[in-house]
């Protein structure tokens, strides 16, 4: 092979992928946000997740996650009724070695907690940490690849993990990115989360033990922004 130019050389030797494939992704939330659907016994309250920091590190052809850590605050948890969204951040933000609650509500009359003591926020955020994750089968061009992705969840002090099975496809607009959309249940027990019951004339309303998270977001090149 002598005289043989050196390009066509390295033309000839198989493509080896490098990490330059894998990019920062932020999250962008759709209007409505994150929905989480909370079980009670006369019906299904529906909360919303209005904001998400963090980022994730994937290769957005291959749709394999190389990690990320998402955290979202309690304060981006919205509700169309301000005392119930006040008794869901007593339930997931609270210590309850330390609070009167669960004993009873500790939330004021503007539906308020404590700034500081017992009664404060000890646990201001969710935190989703994810060490990897790829597609179940072959990748879709034009449509939805279902991806399993793994990590752990800290909700409420503890930390427990999770594996996720979410549908991915690619969007154009308002820059190329993917969408990613599932339901995520999540057992309130598993993170040792109490929700008080409140009663109404004679009747015990309580939530019950397993919630639901709907994603809907958009995952974004962060050097687009």
């Amino acid at each position: 092979m002598r005289g043989f130019p050196a390009l066509a050389l390295l033309l000839l030797l198989p493509t080896v992928p490098t990490a330059s494939a894998v990019q920062a992704f932020g999250v962008r939330l759709a209007r409505d946000g994150l929905v989480v659907e909370v079980p009670y016994t006369m019906g299904t309250h529906r909360e919303r997740v209005t904001g998400v920091d963090g980022a994730l590190r994937l290769d957005p052809d291959a749709l394999r996650l190389e990690g990320g850590r998402l955290v979202v605050p309690l304060a981006d948890f919205q509700s169309d009724d301000p005392k119930r969204g006040c008794h869901l951040r007593e339930a997931l933000g609270l210590d309850y070695a330390r609070s009167r609650f669960p004993r009873e509500h500790v939330c004021d009359a503007q539906n308020r907690l404590a700034p500081s003591g017992p009664d404060a926020l000890a646990f201001p955020e969710v935190i989703l940490e994810l060490s990897g994750g790829a597609p179940t089968g072959p990748v879709s061009g034009d449509g939805v690849t279902q991806v399993e992705l793994n990590g752990t969840l800290t909700l409420h002090g503890r930390t427990r993990a999770l594996r996720l099975r979410l549908g991915v496809e690619r969007v154009a607009s308002p820059v190329s990115g993917l969408r990613v959309r599932g339901r995520v249940p999540v057992r309130l027990s598993d993170y040792g989360v109490v929700v008080k019951s409140a009663r109404v004339l004679f009747v015990s309303i309580a939530v019950k033990d397993e919630v639901e998270v709907v994603v809907d977001a958009l995952l974004e090149p962060l050097l687009s922004r």
